[in-house]
Parts: C-alpha cells; structure tokens; sequence
C-alpha cells in the first residue's frame, strides 16, 4: 500500500542520518528490513526479531505464514522449509567471507536452507572468490542458499523498480543457476554399457 512505501522509504531515508555508534546503525537497517519483510506482502511473513539460540543472536527470523503455505505464494521455494533467518549488516565496506560464514554456520545449527544476508554494500570477491565464492561453494555442498541483498536493491524497492517477493526470486535463481552444473555434464557414449 502507499503507506507501507511511505513508511519503508522514511526508514530507508533513516538509514543514511548519522549515528551515536555501531548498534544504532545496525539497529537501523534492521528496523527498515522488518517493516520490509512485513509490509510488502501483508500475511505472507511472519517477523520475529533478535531471537537468542544458546549461542548466537538471530537479527531476523522470518517465517511463511499458514496463508503464504495456503495459496502456494512460496512454491518457489519449495523444499527449503518454511522458516529462513536474515542477517543485517550496516557498516563500512563489504562483507567478507568470515561474516558469511559465520552466517553460515549459524544455519547449519538451526537445520536452515535459506538465509538473507542484507548486506549494505554487498560482499567481498567476484566469481568464485572471497564471500561471493563461499556463498556459491555453500550452495553447492550443502545445498543451503544465501541470498544477499544490498543497498542498491533496496533503493530499487524504494523507487518501486521491484519488489521484495521479485527480488527475492530473481536472486534464489541466479545463484541456483551460478551453481548449477549438470548442463556441462555430457554423458558418455559407454555409460550406458557398464
């Protein structure tokens, strides 16, 4: 709705006001990505925020709601259940591939197939290095996604270039379609005879 923009392109417009330290700016991005998660689609995500396992806090715990399950808005996603986790991280500089995999793990300990790295400038390496790497290594060994979204995709929501839902699914694929080598697999002539 145009109140939900509205009140998303405030905390977006929020985000670049300067900060007293580190946790405010944090704190910030993660306001304007809950109120992302809950105002694009109403009743499709349920937001829970900085929930404690034992040994880690969570920034965002985003569940499908029984309505997203019911009307099979989340088919796309079919097989990576129905609860994924989104880490918020606002500072200077990209991410790196110690932060992605710490996210990571912090996955693997909640049995997580999808993660949303909300990254504000992105992360480190291009193709198969640094964080961008270990993201498409994770996806191919464990089959466990982390879709990363940065301030420029934010900035599209903002000026209604795309949407959440979009760009969620845009991403999913393309790292499903980095990682995916099947298509360069051609079978052997003999296979079939041993």
């Amino acid at each position: 709705s145009e109140n939900n923009h509205k009140q998303f392109c405030e905390l977006y417009d929020n985000v670049f006001e300067p900060y007293s330290n580190t946790k405010e700016k944090g704190n910030k991005l993660e306001d304007l990505v809950k109120v992302l998660f809950v105002n694009s689609f109403p009743n499709i995500f349920e937001v829970k925020r900085n929930c404690r396992t034992s040994t880690n806090e969570i920034d965002l715990m985003i569940s499908w709601t029984s309505q997203a399950n019911s009307i099979g808005i989340n088919n796309e996603f079919n097989g990576l259940g129905n609860t994924f986790l989104c880490e918020c991280k606002n500072y200077d500089g990209k991410v790196d591939v110690t932060y992605i995999g710490k996210f990571s793990s912090l996955l693997c300990c909640s049995d997580t197939k999808l993660g949303i790295m909300v990254a504000w400038q992105g992360v480190t390496g291009n193709g198969w290095s640094a964080g961008s790497g270990l993201i498409k290594k994770i996806a191919l060994a464990e089959k466990r996604y982390i879709i990363v979204i940065t301030q420029s995709d934010l900035c599209d929501i903002y000026h209604r270039k795309t949407n959440l839902f979009e760009l969620m699914k845009d991403k999913f694929r393309a790292l499903k379609q980095d990682v995916s080598y099947e298509k360069c697999i051609i079978r052997h002539e003999l296979a079939d005879k041993w």
